[in-house]
């Protein structure tokens, strides 16, 4: 979404436009591909985001301090665990019964009996500064984030030295690369540090800082807090994720040097940072404690891999890999206001009236930017409510998989805009759902086929929330999720006419058409009806004037 001061990161919905983004020509201009400002981000929604859809980073363009918030798509609280209510099936049927009798208030309280726990939350990863000796005030400061090339770049002058920074997220090679230039010899000179909001600890070692780090065995939602919202196991092999972060520093001149949990440069030409990372997560069904991949040998490897290349080779090889995807599509809607372009974007957004077609086609290619940064073919999770990126240990709504929309809006983009390929996590996700969905369709409902509720996390929780009766049914229960999600899988076959792809997928979508089928029931009128059901966060006033949650043929299942 926009507003005054910054484009937000939930990727953008202009789905109105995709017709006209398929047009081949006239195209776009890269150099109006850009968000582009005067001056460092202070807040975190003010940085600049970029991912390879594993690993992902929010780059914040300060002068005498860089900050590079890190995130790891599966670095989530939690793991596996058992969230069925058998007291589900029992308390159904007097569900039923009074939304049939017209009790709606009385079904809306009796329905929370069919609630289950809290899904998990995407984590912060860790916190890469460099901070640098202080030579003054900096002049023409100026940092922008290229789409077209992926790259954020930061330019200023300070001390009659010109320095410029540029940091990517490479698919190719699976790390994110810091380059920092000065136009003087040995002017680069700075102090790193890596820290993370988690259970961590870090060293420096030769020219490498080194995270080791632990994600909570449980996280509250940001909406509901218990006496221990966040509880954290001290056992390598207990239960949360493991995960590790390396960075490695490669000066071109002056000299690196390793202290305690620093890392400093002295007097460098040139400074190519290399960040790896990766997590145990070893599956949706296994405990990423006990039961996790090497995920320090798994950062090295990579680390390794990268740091034995140039910056230049680096570069070349991320640009290809995601031009071969961004340049699939242009949109131009005729020209913008004489001086839009040159205007920083956040100001260009706060003058937005209507009468700026450029200012809507860069909206739309960064939609396109978000969904390539955050979801790529080989990437183990999709796009969660904040794409791949967060900074808060309880992030809005968990920074889950919302399906009752949000994570369908997400890939509305991908079809029309010509991303098919970034569209197999979420494939991959509904297959893994309906495998959990299919107990909880018998346990909860004795139903065949598989459901899904509102919300679901990394371990594919396919239950309703609510814990266990505290929560709103109006929000809480839900159990259209599957159905819904398999609309995406339909398009998905609909655009690429794969018809392999499609004998993949059917069990699946056959599995929620199942459980519809299952939990339809005859409302006493001759009609099959989904009782009970919701509109999501959406009331009614019952005859008695009482608002009303429950009913037994809302729109939204109708749908």
């Amino acid at each position: 979404m926009m507003n005054k001061h910054h484009f937000r990161l939930i990727a953008p919905r202009l789905f109105l436009l995709l017709a006209a983004a398929l047009a081949v020509a006239p195209t776009s201009r890269a150099s109006d591909l850009k968000l582009h400002y005067d001056r460092p981000a202070k807040q975190w929604l003010e940085a600049l985001p970029v991912g390879n859809g594993h690993l992902a980073g929010m780059v914040f363009g300060g002068v005498d301090e860089e900050h590079l918030q890190l995130n790891e798509a599966t670095l989530w609280s939690g793991g596996p665990r058992d969230w069925d209510n058998p007291g589900a099936r029992v308390a159904l049927p007097g569900v039923r019964e009074l939304v049939l009798d017209g009790k709606y208030y009385e079904a809306h309280q009796a329905a929370k009996a069919l609630q289950g726990p809290y899904t998990q939350a995407y984590m912060p990863m860790a916190d890469l500064r460099l901070n640098f000796v202080d030579a003054g005030r900096a002049k023409n400061y100026y940092r922008d984030l290229d789409l077209d090339t992926a790259v954020a770049t930061t330019t200023f002058s300070q001390g009659g030295v010109n320095f410029r920074r540029q940091v990517f997220a490479s698919h190719p090679d699976r790390v994110i690369i810091i380059r920092l230039t000065a136009d003087r010899p040995g002017a680069i000179s700075f102090e790193a540090s890596l820290t993370s909001r988690l259970k961590f600890s870090s060293r420096a070692a030769g020219l490498d800082l080194i995270l080791s780090g632990k994600a909570p065995y449980h996280a509250d939602p940001n909406y509901h807090r218990t006496n221990n919202p966040m509880p954290f196991s001290d056992d390598p092999v207990g239960p949360g994720m493991n995960f590790t972060v390396i960075c490695r520093t490669l000066a071109e001149g002056g000299r690196v040097v390793a202290s305690d949990d620093l890392l400093s440069v002295f007097g460098a030409d040139a400074v190519t940072i290399v960040i790896a990372a990766a997590t145990s997560f070893n599956g949706f069904d296994r405990e990423p404690g006990r039961d996790g991949r090497d995920h320090a040998g798994l950062a090295k490897t990579m680390l390794e891999a990268a740091a034995e290349k140039s910056f230049n080779d680096l570069r070349a090889a991320h640009v290809a890999d995601h031009q071969a995807l961004f340049r699939r599509v242009s949109l131009d809607l005729g020209p913008s206001p004489a001086g839009a372009e040159r205007m920083n974007t956040d100001r260009r957004v706060d003058l937005y009236h209507g009468s700026d077609p450029g200012l809507v086609s860069l909206f739309f290619q960064y939609g396109r930017y978000l969904l390539i940064a955050s979801s790529r073919a080989d990437s183990e999770t999709p796009a969660n409510l904040q794409g791949i990126w967060n900074d808060e240990l309880f992030p809005p709504w968990s920074s889950n998989y919302t399906i009752n929309i949000n994570t369908e809006m997400n890939y509305w983009l991908a079809e029309p805009a010509n991303l098919p390929e970034n569209v197999g996590p979420l494939v991959k996700f509904v297959e893994e759902l309906a495998v959990n969905g299919k107990r909880t369709a018998a346990i909860n409902y004795g139903c065949g086929g598989w459901v899904a509720h509102h919300n679901s996390d990394l371990w594919r929780q396919s239950a309703p929330v609510g814990n266990y009766g505290q929560g709103d049914p109006l929000w809480a229960f839900w159990p259209m999720g599957g159905a819904w999600l398999c609309n995406n899988l339909w398009d998905h076959y609909a655009y690429g006419r794969d018809v392999s792809y499609l004998r993949r997928v059917y069990p699946t979508m056959k599995g929620a058409a199942e459980f519809l089928l299952d939990f339809l029931v005859d409302d006493g009128h001759g009609r099959l009806v989904t009782i009970p059901s919701t509109s999501p966060e959406h009331y009614f006033f019952a005859p008695d004037g009482r608002r009303g949650r429950r009913n037994n043929v809302p729109v939204r299942s109708r749908e």
